[in-house]
């Protein structure tokens, strides 16, 4: 990740939009349609609830990194090792949340990720060492794990689940 930081909101916006477009596209019976196959995420809903358990993990990481604090990342009792499982309990917390909802609370926690990214400078985001808490990543890749690169995955995973043709 070599971004500016003006590179960086453009990216995770250029991302964002093109998942909500995608969306958007989708006839209204297929919005809550099954995913083929057994992948964890099994329907548009999980896809999104997905995105914004993510954008909560970062909100918690930098304010309790910002504070001096160091944070369990990727979450308290969960090494990177176990992402499957933390992954499957990010979708079960959301099973009860409506679709319409989680795009309402996926809006809203883009802006929020925005929001921080805007904060830093270009060496802000761009050093490992920059903060303590990013051991040793630098916060512009978090910023985009979570954000475009995260928006550009979920644009996959439709498309397999849904079975809709590639983009060109």
């Amino acid at each position: 990740m070599d971004y500016t930081h003006s590179e960086l909101i453009a990216r995770n916006d250029a991302e964002f939009e093109q998942l909500l477009a995608m969306i958007d596209g989708l006839p209204a019976e297929r919005l809550d349609e099954p995913f083929a196959g057994d992948a964890r995420d099994r329907n548009l809903r999980d896809v999104i609830a997905h995105l914004h358990a993510w954008h909560i993990l970062l909100e918690k990481w930098y304010a309790d990194g910002e504070v001096g604090g160091a944070p369990a990342i990727p979450a308290e009792g969960y090494t990177w090792r176990e992402l499957d499982s933390l992954n499957e309990e990010l979708r079960q917390q959301w099973q009860d949340t409506s679709l319409p909802e989680l795009l309402a609370l996926l809006r809203a926690s883009h802006e929020s990720l925005q929001a921080m990214v805007a904060l830093h400078t270009d060496a802000e985001l761009a050093a490992p060492d920059a903060y303590a808490w990013t051991q040793g990543s630098p916060l512009g890749e978090f910023a985009w794990e979570c954000g475009g690169g995260h928006y550009a995955w979920a644009r996959g995973v439709i498309t397999a689940g849904l079975g809709l043709p590639t983009p060109a």
